[in-house]
């Protein structure tokens, strides 16, 4: 099948993109960070998107420690190890009566962290439960993760989180934890949710306290980038999940890239812009008007997938880990019965097929041959007839080994509008954008005018650029985060392109 660029925007507007905004400054009340450097503009620019952090000690970093309160921010005290400052916990709290958490120790099976037989973290706990019955709060317990230099006791080596924890727990049966706290350092969130699941036996809500791409070698940014993706996918939808908090802000820009500061003090990197600014939100009560471009991570429910960066030419995030027997919903509204084309853009690593599905029942089979990769892409289509109304459209697949970026669903025989980075040379760039986007234009000497518009059809902005257009800059930093249409026009060039931000 032959696909083409639309080049009007009423047909653009008929085939509305609507897709759940992942990108928004909706602040998540579980998101934070563990860092202890930040200067008030780092507070103010982390604050969009992240409302708590610690710094491995009982009081904030004096560059913040008047003013974080005016950024929404919770500040959350810790208990090192052996020779925690109990005085100074006390004045914190004391000072501070809003504050309801304290943090217990800090990777205590390991020997160069806090150093504690789980016989001795039990010992000193009834300090802190102390503590905590003085000034009214929670106890999230001993953080934990795989060490690599273990303590041991009684001739057990606890090299093994959950193993620590079991002996802590057996050695002090009545002690007051009423969170459980781990750190992971694995780079895909499927095995993060693995290990998340396995400290549910305790029956508790788990604080994640420290979490980044660190388990293996030659890291990248994109990695970094995928499991934040994936991870705050499925730790913002996670009720065991009670807080998290990404290892940590830096600034030296090197590997293995998990930075989310700057150098410049208040500047977010990619990876911060990321990590404050993307909200998946996974409603099963809302539903998109037929037609639309679904983004495949806007799912409202799932069974068994995962979401990861993409290198697609258009969105950010892909689902994948897609194995047999997994599925997807997506809630759509049709607007009249009849047929509708059904888009799907696949990358699949072998030949399969997948199901569209209502109530259980199949509706239309579609055979996809490989791709020859999970990231090479192609875009498949179906024929799909569809009644009046309000339908709970399911993806199923009997077989997995694909990767989906979106679906699109359209009236019968309209095409398809795959948002592409270049256009004969020309670009329109970055996507998703954030402060600058550029226009790349294969022309020097003409007028060239620039416009954008809201999927509603109104124009934000336009304006006509005269001179050197070759390379045009427009200020985005005002715009709300949604999706929207740039039209570029000179003697030469005729762009719709669809732009997130």
């Amino acid at each position: 099948m032959k696909h083409h660029l639309i080049s009007t925007l009423s047909l653009l507007l008929l085939l509305t993109f609507v897709a759940e905004n992942a990108f928004s400054q909706t602040k998540s009340t579980k998101r934070g960070i563990a860092y202890g450097y930040q200067s008030e503009a780092d507070m103010a620019a982390i604050s969009k998107g992240v409302s708590w952090w610690y710094n491995w000690y009982y009081q904030p970093e004096n560059t913040v420690s008047m003013v974080y309160q005016n950024y929404g921010m919770d500040f959350v005290p810790m208990a090192w190890g052996k020779s925690f400052n109990e005085a100074g916990i006390r004045a914190y709290y004391a000072s501070h009566p809003e504050a309801k958490y304290l943090l217990g120790f800090n990777e205590p099976n390991f020997i160069s962290q806090a150093n504690l037989k789980p016989s001795e973290a039990a010992a000193l706990w009834p300090k802190l439960e102390k503590i905590a019955k003085d000034y009214g709060l929670k106890i999230v317990g001993p953080a934990v993760n795989y060490s690599g230099d273990p303590v041991q006791e009684n001739g057990v080596t606890y090299s093994n989180p959950i193993a620590y924890l079991d002996a802590f727990f057996a050695a002090c049966p009545s002690c007051q934890v009423d969170y459980i706290a781990v750190h992971n350092y694995m780079c895909y969130s499927g095995a993060l949710a693995d290990y998340i699941n396995q400290f549910k036996k305790y029956n508790k809500p788990i604080w994640l306290t420290e979490f980044a791409c660190w388990d293996q070698a030659n890291i990248t940014l994109a990695m970094q980038k995928g499991l934040i993706l994936g991870a705050l996918d499925y730790l913002e939808s996670e009720p065991m999940v009670f807080r998290y908090s990404w290892f940590n802000g830096n600034r030296t820009g090197s590997s293995p890239y998990i930075d989310l500061f700057d150098a410049q003090s208040g500047k977010l990197t990619e990876l911060g812009q990321l990590y404050v600014n993307y909200n998946p939100v996974h409603d099963p009560n809302s539903y998109s008007p037929i037609p639309a471009r679904i983004e495949a991570e806007s799912y409202s429910v799932m069974s068994g997938i995962s979401i990861e960066a993409t290198s697609d030419v258009s969105g950010i995030a892909n689902v994948g880990w897609i194995d047999a027997g997994d599925w997807l919903q997506y809630n759509i509204d049709v607007p009249s019965t009849g047929d509708y084309t059904v888009y799907f853009r696949i990358s699949a690593n072998a030949s399969t097929s997948l199901e569209l599905r209502e109530n259980n029942t199949t509706l239309q089979t579609v055979s996809v041959a490989s791709s020859g990769g999970w990231q090479n892409w192609k875009t498949l289509q179906t024929t799909l007839r569809l009644t009046s109304g309000k339908h709970k459209l399911q993806l199923y697949t009997s077989k997995g080994m694909f990767n989906l970026n979106w679906l699109e669903i359209t009236n019968a025989g309209q095409t398809t509008l795959i948002s592409r980075p270049s256009f004969d040379g020309q670009r329109i760039y970055p996507n998703p954008v954030t402060d600058k986007l550029y226009i790349e234009t294969n022309i020097d000497d003409q007028d060239t005018d620039v416009s954008i518009v809201e999927l509603s059809g109104k124009v934000l902005y336009s304006k006509t650029f005269t001179g050197n257009t070759s390379r045009i800059e427009i200020d985005f930093s005002n715009f709300r985060h949604g999706s929207y249409i740039v039209q570029v026009r000179n003697s030469k060039t005729n762009i719709n392109q669809l732009i997130v931000k």
